[in-house]
């Protein structure tokens, strides 16, 4: 198969059975299907508080916000700027998390008599995290407390200027702290160490969210006001891509709601340019459509006019933003399909993919906007850790990073930390400064790293698959039950299934940019299946009598006002004889 069009054939893996007599017994006390409860079980919600938590979440069963280090200290400090009619700074980050985390804090504070004002650096001039122009421009605005958001648990020598300056600062963030810490006013950052907070991995909107509940909390303030600003947390949390589970699952459920019935004419005139006015709105529709628009600001330069959209009060100014985000994510968009294609062309010179175990590519004139996502392309692609590098103008390499399961890029970059000015992030995502000279050296210590850490299991794609069932026993009630997952996202994704021996009625055919159609029966069940990218399999059953194992999710398809059940491919093999995956 051609190396630019690399398909990773996928290991399926069905999960174990529970004890029988114990799920059972729960699933007759819950009353739900055995099928359901297993699938539960098997996501570690195993008891029946947790089931109920689960099915029928509610904002009470979020966590006390003092119960995370640093949040009381964070909170003096706000009143006190608060009482003393102080300026305050709200310092974000320029991708969807940063940016929705500043906005909600920003009207937080408004609404509470605060002067406040917001910032973002501009990615193309100052980069990631807390800088010394912005630290400059609030000294020359009178602002005496930095707030920051999404950012800053890396910003050790910045809070030491800051501070010398006359500049408190209150750090709040999410990503992995380093070994030295800085020393603000107060740090809030559930990852930091000696922190026992129990809410989850929060995104930055998510920690800005609690200070801001916190505040209220403090205030003796109605925390139902908050809920308004749900909508920003749920654009924030699913965007980033932490798990949607414990606190991150609470609030993009309502938030999602709330983004529904947002009063706030930024985000309805975004949803207008997207065309998603008055259609059901999930995390595929934020993190595939209303995501990027807010995001390609960022990505392409100066991201506070993302800000002024969520903001904004006046609905000419919001269409007339909307409008601008939504042509500039067409331009994103451009400049992604050319980057990847350069990047397939590097691939294709300087990689041995059946040897190498990691993908570093670097070159003058990329867009450092855009690597990241063309990192993430090439991740689903070929399934090895990548780094894409931009060199800029200055001489100065600008990296995203993205990974797979087994292979922790924080900790890779860690052993490579000689070579990089500055680096920092997530398991799974992470950023990276490096002098273009030593490019060659850190291309060679983390393909050597990958070789030792990852194994060749890591190396296999693989499929979960929740349950194997019979197509019997699909039907509306238990894809009633199944929607109640929602909203689904990394560690609570849409239930996965296998059917075997699926016999094809009539001819499949190919739809749109190469989808499959084909309707599917096992004894009295027929169910119409859907795969999108697997117009290839056209051809090789166009012959009579194929039967086929299905691995797929369920869900319901509405065309011209008539709803129906459908399945949506996940991969599928012939029964006859095991191919892999196509």
């Amino acid at each position: 198969m051609n190396w630019a069009t690399r398909s990773i054939p996928l290991k399926w893996v069905v999960a174990p059975e529970p004890d029988p007599e114990l799920l059972q017994d729960i699933a007759a006390k819950v009353g739900l299907d055995r099928i359901v409860t297993k699938i539960l079980f098997n996501r570690q919600i195993d008891s029946i508080e947790a089931i109920r938590q689960f099915l029928h979440p509610s904002m009470s069963d979020l966590k006390d916000p003092f119960t995370m280090l640093g949040m009381d200290r964070a909170v003096e400090r706000i009143l006190e700027a608060l009482h003393s009619n102080e300026k305050i700074m709200v310092y974000g980050d320029y991708d969807v998390d940063g940016i929705t985390a500043a906005s909600l804090l920003y009207l937080v504070l408004n609404k509470l008599g605060a002067q406040v004002f917001y910032y973002l650096p501009n990615r193309l001039v100052e980069g990631y995290g807390l800088s010394v122009d912005g630290i400059n421009e609030a000294s020359g605005k009178g602002i005496s407390l930095i707030i920051s958001v999404d950012t800053g648990v890396t910003a050790v020598e910045e809070v030491k200027f800051a501070s010398s300056i006359g500049i408190d600062c209150i750090l709040t963030d999410h990503h992995e702290p380093g070994e030295i810490l800085p020393e603000p006013v107060a740090l809030v950052n559930p990852k930091q160490k000696d922190c026992t907070y129990a809410g989850g991995d929060l995104s930055g909107v998510g920690v800005a969210f609690k200070l801001a509940q916190a505040l209220f909390q403090r205030l003796q303030q109605d925390q139902v006001e908050l809920e308004e600003h749900l909508d920003l947390v749920a654009l924030g949390t699913a965007a980033d891509i932490v798990p949607l589970v414990g606190e991150n699952r609470i609030l993009t459920k309502f938030g999602i709601r709330q983004i529904s019935r947002t009063t706030k004419p930024g985000l309805k005139s975004l949803a207008f340019v997207s065309g998603l006015m008055g259609k059901e709105i999930g995390t595929g529709q934020v993190v595939f459509i209303l995501a990027p628009r807010i995001n390609a600001v960022g990505r392409l330069g100066d991201a506070e006019m993302a800000i002024r959209l969520l903001t904004t009060k006046d609905e000419r100014v919001a269409a007339d933003i909307a409008r601008q985000l939504d042509r500039e994510n067409q331009r994103r968009k451009n400049i992604d399909e050319k980057t990847l294609n350069e990047a397939l062309d590097l691939i294709r010179e300087t990689v041995d993919l059946n040897n190498d175990r990691a993908i570093i590519l670097a070159s003058q004139g990329w867009h450092q906007g855009v690597i990241g996502i063309v990192a993430s392309r090439l991740v689903e692609r070929f399934h090895l850790p990548t780094i894409m590098i931009a060199i800029d103008n200055n001489g100065e390499g600008k990296g995203s990073a993205r990974s797979i399961p087994g292979f922790h890029l924080c900790n890779a970059l860690k052993e490579c930390e000689d070579l990089l000015l500055r680096y920092g992030g997530h398991k799974y995502a992470a950023g990276l400064t490096i002098e273009p000279k030593n490019i060659d050296e850190f291309r060679d210590r983390m393909k050597e790293v990958s070789r030792r850490l990852l194994t060749d299991d890591d190396l296999i794609a693989k499929l979960y698959i929740d349950s194997e069932i019979e197509l019997t026993q699909i039907d509306d009630n238990l894809l009633n039950v199944l929607e109640t997952f929602a909203p689904f996202g990394p560690q609570n994704m849409r239930p996965v299934f296998l059917t075997r021996n699926c016999e094809i009625l009539g001819q499949p055919y190919a739809v749109g940019k190469n989808h499959l159609k084909m309707k599917v029966r096992k004894g009295d069940a027929v169910f119409d299946v859907i795969g999108f990218g697997f117009g290839d399999w056209v051809r090789q059953l166009s012959g009579r009598g194929n039967l086929v194992d299905l691995v797929y999710v369920v869900e319901y398809n509405s065309f011209n006002d008539n709803v129906r059940i459908q399945l949506r491919l996940k991969d599928m093999r012939l029964a006859a004889g095991d191919i892999g995956s196509y």
